[in-house]
């Protein structure tokens, strides 16, 4: 069937990308209804002419239509010099095209582009979306026509197309010459020695994508294999990782896509099917629930904690590109690095609990529609360093510190483990909703699973001895031995 796409690329650049009934039927049993389904052809008006079917001439002739007598069906003819009037069964008319719109959503499609497709230049130029390529993030279009003759002022008006900071163009036809360009010629790639069509429909092969355009690459510098298609105007905050076991998951807008940490960039060069630091450093965060201080780290990771987080950030933006904001910010009061999206881990997440605190110093509320914010009143400890200010290069020297404050942590359900990939609350998740509903008691039955399996979620996450929670067998009922409320405001 990849065979079949050389056609669809030498057609490509036709002024009327367009196949005959004839030709098709030649195709292989099933090509044009998988063609038609993947978008990549589409039928068009009927032909007016034909070739004589009839002779060995194979002269083209205008067809006919009679309807004759009135009522009848319409048929077609035409005239061969050698049989005179030769009637044209009326599927021989039958045309389809290149349906370019439909080859440039399917190109987006299958790189799993981020952003919406566009159409620069009606018929020629179209936006297919971001993705990072060759360690670089680039914004992608197709064209075709580019060795016409009209080319040059065709490129020279797709304002849209020269304003990129790195262009990728794929060529649906064939690739022209350098000086084409107005100014430096972006890279340009011919769609048949990327594209495929098979078992599961059109492909790019991004692995050829990278080695044809990778030409400067490190052999130990670790990129990712694909680029998470984020939609148009999404935000950080709007962002979802779940660090799993071998992978991570990313969730955004109603999109998720799931990536071994291969695909996502972060396999060890010199050691393969081995995690690097940056995947580690991911975990980190993860398991901290995107607030990462300098003491959750190895002390002899600290001292190059700033050029990991830079390395991260850009790694990021490889995996998930189309947001200009930073993913991940250095907070100089918590001298802590803090994650702009929502980040967990499958593993057990970890409440920064300071020492000797109880549960009667815990604070558990809601925040905002969907956040559950825990605070805990204690003497925090911490390490500093003469660099105070991130952006500051001087040499480390690494000192304890503490002050009296409140610890602080905003998480969802979905990070405590207590709702579904929907975001819908487990028995636990509903027992946590209730306690605070009810301002830290809850009337239920002493068994009551929800409740147990709340505890034993809270005890994990604090990393405290003892449940969170006593029951009343007085009352019946059970009550929080942390302060607890539904007030999306409330503090202690």
């Amino acid at each position: 069937m990849s065979d079949l796409l050389s056609t669809l690329w030498q057609r490509a650049d036709a002024k009327e990308p367009r196949f005959g009934s004839d030709e098709v039927a030649a195709w292989p049993d099933g090509a044009m209804s998988q063609f038609m389904g993947a978008g990549l052809i589409r039928q068009v008006e009927n032909a007016s002419s034909v070739v004589c079917d009839a002779c060995a001439g194979e002269h083209v002739e205008d067809v006919t239509f009679v309807q004759s007598p009135a009522g009848t069906a319409v048929r077609a003819y035409i005239y061969c010099p050698e049989h005179g009037r030769v009637r044209v069964p009326l599927e021989r008319l039958k045309q389809w095209e290149v349906n370019f719109d439909g080859l440039s959503g399917a190109i987006a499609r299958a790189m799993d582009l981020a952003g919406n497709k566009e159409d620069i230049i009606s018929g020629r130029i179209w936006f297919l979306g971001k993705a990072t390529i060759a360690m670089r993030s680039r914004e992608l279009f197709l064209a075709r026509g580019l060795t016409w003759e009209d080319a040059r002022g065709v490129l020279g008006a797709s304002a849209r197309l020269n304003a990129a900071r790195s262009a990728l163009v794929f060529a649906a036809g064939e690739v022209p010459p350098a000086d084409i360009w107005n100014g430096d010629a972006p890279p340009v790639v011919a769609l048949k020695t990327v594209a495929a069509f098979g078992e599961t429909g059109f492909s790019v092969d991004r692995e050829h994508l990278e080695s044809l355009l990778s030409t400067r690459r490190k052999k130990t510098q670790s990129v990712p294999l694909v680029s998470f298609p984020t939609p148009t105007g999404t935000t950080w905050a709007d962002m979802r990782l779940v660090i799993t076991q071998g992978g991570l998951s990313i969730h955004v807008k109603g999109k998720h896509k799931k990536y071994t940490f291969q695909e996502a960039g972060f396999e060890e060069r010199r050691r393969k099917d081995m995690p690097d630091r940056l995947w580690r450093l991911l975990k980190t965060f993860g398991m901290h629930g995107g607030v990462l201080p300098f003491t959750a780290v190895e002390e002899k990771t600290r001292t190059n904690l700033k050029q990991y987080v830079s390395d991260l950030r850009d790694r990021l933006a490889a995996l998930i590109p189309g947001i200009e904001e930073e993913s991940i910010s250095y907070d100089k009061d918590e001298r802590s690095y803090k994650t702009a999206f929502r980040i967990c881990s499958e593993e057990a997440l970890q409440f920064p609990t300071p020492e000797g605190v109880s549960w009667m110093d815990v604070s558990i509320f809601k925040h905002g529609d969907s956040g559950i914010c825990i605070a805990v009143d204690a003497t925090k400890k911490f390490a500093t360093s003469d660099y105070a200010d991130e952006d500051d290069d001087t040499s480390h020297r690494w000192t304890a510190a503490q002050y009296e404050g409140t610890v602080e942590r905003t998480y969802d359900l979905r990070m405590l483990k207590l709702a579904d990939d929907q975001d819908r609350p487990n028995r636990a998740g509903e027992a946590l909703l209730a306690v605070l509903s009810g301002k830290g008691a809850v009337t239920r039955k002493a068994d009551d699973k929800g409740m147990l399996e709340l505890g034993g979620v809270l005890t994990n996450l604090m990393g405290m001895d003892g449940s969170p929670f006593r029951f009343d067998k007085n009352e019946k009922r059970w009550v929080a031995l942390f302060d607890a409320t539904n007030e999306t405001t409330a503090r202690r």
